[in-house]
């Protein structure tokens, strides 16, 4: 059975935006951060109060991670120097890409370049078919889905002591009495 490779990252991402985003229409004299200082603030948060699940839960996954962080097309770096070097041909963007892979789990370098893969997607850079980001798709899904498992139990147990992280943006069931039930984050669904 084919299953949709773009639908299941795209709908990954979808689920840890609506974990790290912040409401762009909140006014709080704060200057507006970018969509990677968001996620970036979130995942240095979540990863102070994690003890190391997250680095434990990522860890059957090395091999992939390796892929995405040595994939010169994930890496946006690579795409501003050829931008301004005028280089098309693919083979010559190999050879001319960076090679900064740093073994160990730096998780803010692995989704800045799930970011630019998921940029890639969502914004032109591929083609509805097409082969070329395949196997960082299929890289980053396994990746993404476990992350966002824990980053689930991580906001439902410490949300509090998460700072920036604003309510979770779920409206509230009606309980009994016709009382609000306290939002909360739904497992299995």
């Amino acid at each position: 059975m084919a299953y949709d490779v773009d639908a299941q990252f795209i709908f990954l991402w979808v689920a840890f935006n609506a974990l790290y985003g912040t409401p762009r229409y909140h006014d709080r004299g704060i200057p507006r951060r970018s969509e990677v200082d968001d996620f970036t603030r979130f995942l240095r948060e979540t990863e102070k109060l994690s003890c190391d699940i997250i680095k434990n839960s990522l860890r059957p996954f090395e091999a992939e991670i390796e892929r995405i962080m040595r994939s010169p097309f994930l890496d946006i770096e690579c795409w501003r120097i050829w931008d301004q070097e005028g280089i098309r041909d693919r083979q010559k963007r190999v050879s001319r890409g960076r090679n900064v892979y740093a073994e160990g789990l730096h998780l803010d370098q692995i989704f800045l370049r799930i970011y630019t893969l998921r940029n890639q997607l969502l914004h032109g850079a591929a083609t509805d078919g097409g082969q070329r980001n395949r196997d960082s798709l299929k890289c980053a899904i396994p990746i993404l889905r476990t992350a966002v498992q824990v980053f689930v139990e991580l906001v439902d147990k410490h949300r509090t002591k998460i700072p920036g992280l604003d309510p979770v943006p779920f409206p509230p069931s009606l309980g009994e009495g016709g009382k609000f039930n306290v939002p909360c984050l739904k497992r299995g669904v």
